[in-house]
């Protein structure tokens, strides 16, 4: 009975080696490592309203009309009219929305980071999820930098071309360093910056509180938050589709998910989605825009078909159609694609359908790259550790996949599924394409559909000679007046950031940060000892000062935290600093308070012992200390305002006349003529008694 445990215990520790092997079986295949020719980033055009237009950055003279679900790569540039309004989407948690007379150029879209720029108007960039250390996201305003921190909301007002300021606004919880062309600061959650461009405050900047500059672009916004966080919190990423697969979230509401023995969970439209489209099919509702480093690009016309047009595969099901994200040959990573499609020509005509699921993707663009398969060689890394699905797709094997792959496309799609326009009008415009007749589309459906073999001859861009429809393309674009202004605080390099460069140089000023980190058994507080060395000061490291011969000092290079202003009319020698210096002498006094004292007297000479082990008391007769000797010049400055006080008080008798008018009495005026009669009276009775007789 104690035989079987070993082996239970062995087959147990061998369990996730078997689940490891057999991963590549179930969830993958040899093309486990397939990184096709094109791997630029693409970004696609979420949402707009009014007079949106784009250049593409290979035609720098082509501008077209922009339009939803456009993709968008790098070096293309968007521009909006006045009263519109678009929104960019980057990835499941990265959104760009600018508003009215806004410029927005793509300088770097790749999967090591963004760069944008804006030159003119205003956007708000919204951040879900973000980690410095993987990758890098920064936003280029006028004479101005901004590097993304943290995950949050970040407003950029660069204003229009004669703004001489520029305001920079965090919220919801981000964190952004700000670099201007000499300086640089970090702005936090909940605050606004405004930078100066030009003018005596060229170079600073005022920080104050976000919530004093809502307007309606941010409640614009603030909606367009609600509409996303909900469509997010019903999607299914990591369920049934994973993250490169960005967009699945419109899928939300116009169709629900099912599970197929054969294909897994697929998702189906719902029939109200598709009411409005006669005769609806895949790659029926659309047209062909060139897009650079792809080619030939398919737009769709349905709201909800970004996801299901770039990947997976549609699928002819039960007389149905079903989008599955997924094909039978899985590779490590969704790569998006400009059309899972099939395209041949026929008799004059450029024929396309679906995909099929068993079909390898077929490159139908490959002829216009010939040697120069990676224009911008920006293959990004394939991600080691990948976050399948938690219901994926079944995967047959190798036998029957190849064995479906095989059989011919008109046993796997419907007739009806081929589309069809003239070779003259491909690519030209919105014109309305048709299905071709039945025995023509089964004559093109029975050809196996081959990667090894050339692709179909399709019109360039070029050949086309801009004979473009108005609907696509415009003839008098909305030129900004942008190509003078200088947007950055340095030279961008290209897939490169900028963030660790412009910190040395412009805050750090060139030399290593002070490091800040606490030892383990460090208390936080302030150092009491102010000897002790652990306490460190100044933002950077600064080097020990070398002297030659004591005379002369080595100059070190100061921190750049704003524009250096110089001290003086003139510049000073240094030889009259060391004439400035005291050299001591034996006349020079210590103050009492230092080291006091006492008299030398013979007398009390023998009581020196006494002191030494009994506290010395202080000698009343102590001369006064050299501390003291200022007093008598204070009590000058204290007799001086005395009279100064004066005026201060002579408003008072001013109140006087305001608080006596009662002694209007006309008692008051006849008592000095009493008292001057009073004293006229006895005068005249001496005068009367020396002229009396009688006397005499």
């Amino acid at each position: 009975m104690s035989s079987p445990r070993p082996n239970s215990w062995a087959a147990i520790l061998l369990l996730p080696l078997l689940l490891v092997f057999a991963f590549p079986v179930l969830g993958a295949d040899e093309d486990d490592e397939y990184v096709p020719d094109v791997t630029a980033r693409v970004v696609r055009i979420s949402l707009l309203s009014g007079d949106v237009q784009v250049r593409r950055g290979a035609e720098e003279q082509t501008w077209e009309r922009a339009t939803l679900n456009l993709p968008l790569v790098e070096g293309d540039e968007l521009v909006t009219g006045p009263s519109a309004r678009v929104e960019v989407q980057f990835d499941r948690d990265s959104y760009v929305r600018l508003d009215e007379n806004s410029t927005l150029k793509f300088t770097t879209v790749r999967d090591e980071g963004i760069a944008l720029s804006v030159p003119q108007g205003t956007i708000s960039l919204r951040v879900l999820s973000f980690k410095k250390s993987k990758e890098f996201f920064e936003i280029d305003a006028p004479s101005t930098t901004v590097s993304v921190e943290k995950p949050g909301m970040y407003r950029i007002d660069s204003g229009d071309v004669q703004s001489p300021e520029i305001r920079v606004t965090v919220t919801e919880g981000g964190q952004a360093r700000i670099y201007s062309d000499n300086s640089g600061f970090t702005l936090n959650n909940g605050r606004s910056a405004k930078l100066f461009l030009s003018g005596n405050l060229a170079g600073e900047w005022e920080t104050s509180d976000a919530a004093r500059y809502a307007d309606s672009f941010d409640r614009w916004v603030m909606d367009r938050e609600s509409v996303v966080a909900k469509l997010l919190k019903n999607s299914y990423y990591d369920r049934y589709y994973d993250r490169d697969i960005y967009g699945a979230e419109d899928l939300n509401g116009y169709g629900d998910w099912i599970y197929t023995r054969d294909y897994g969970y697929v998702w189906r439209p719902y029939r109200n989605s598709l009411s409005s489209y006669s005769n609806w099919s895949p790659y029926r509702y659309g047209h062909w825009r060139w897009v650079p480093f792809y080619g030939w690009t398919w737009v769709n016309d349905e709201p909800w078909g970004w996801a299901t047009y770039h990947y997976g595969r549609w699928v002819w099901y039960n007389n149905y159609w079903i989008w599955s994200p997924y094909a039978s040959y899985r590779w490590r990573r969704s790569w998006w694609r400009p059309a899972m499609v099939s395209i041949v020509t026929w008799n004059g005509s450029v024929c396309w359908y679906p995909l099929s699921y068993y079909d390898r993707y077929y490159d139908y663009n490959r002829r216009f790259r010939r040697g120069n398969r990676n224009p911008r060689n920006n293959n990004p890394p394939v991600n080691p550790n990948p976050i399948p699905p938690v219901n994926p797709n079944p995967s047959p094997n190798n036998d029957a996949r190849i064995t479906r792959s095989q059989t011919p496309p008109f046993q796997r799609i419907p007739p009806g599924a081929v589309v069809s326009v003239d070779e003259r009008d491909f690519g030209r415009g919105l014109s309305k394409y048709k299905t071709p007749p039945l025995e023509t589309s089964r004559s093109i459906l029975t050809r196996k559909i081959d990667e090894n073999q050339s692709p179909p001859i399709l019109p360039d861009y070029k050949s086309l000679d801009g004979k473009v429809s108005r609907e696509i393309r415009i003839e008098q674009p909305r030129l900004p007046k942008v190509d003078t202004v200088k947007t950055g605080a340095t030279e961008r390099k290209p897939g490169v950031s900028m963030d660790e460069d412009l910190k040395k140089e412009r805050i750090l000023g060139n030399r290593n940060p002070v490091n800040t980190k606490r030892e383990p058994n460090e208390s936080p507080g302030i150092i009491v000892n102010p000897n002790s060395d652990t306490r460190k000061t100044g933002a950077v490291n600064r080097p020990t000062t070398k002297q030659d011969d004591g005379n002369t000092r080595q100059n070190n290079p100061t921190v750049n935290q704003g524009p250096v202003r110089d001290t003086g009319a003139v510049k000073r020698d240094n030889r009259d600093s060391e004439k400035t210096k005291r050299i001591p002498s034996q006349e020079t006094r210590t103050p009492p308070i230092y080291t006091p004292q006492p008299r030398t007297d013979t007398k009390e000479q023998p009581k020196q012992d006494e002191r030494r082990t009994q506290p010395m008391p202080r000698p009343k007769e102590t001369p006064t200390p050299p501390v003291y000797t200022p007093q008598p010049r204070r009590e000058e400055p204290r007799q001086q305002p005395v009279p100064r006080v004066e005026p201060r008080q002579q408003p008072t008798p001013r109140v006087e006349p305001r608080q006596q008018p009662q002694p209007r009495q006309p008692e008051s005026k006849p008592q000095p003529k009493q008292s001057e009669s009073k004293s006229k009276q006895p005068e005249s009775k001496p005068d009367n008694r020396r002229t009396n007789p009688k006397d005499n």
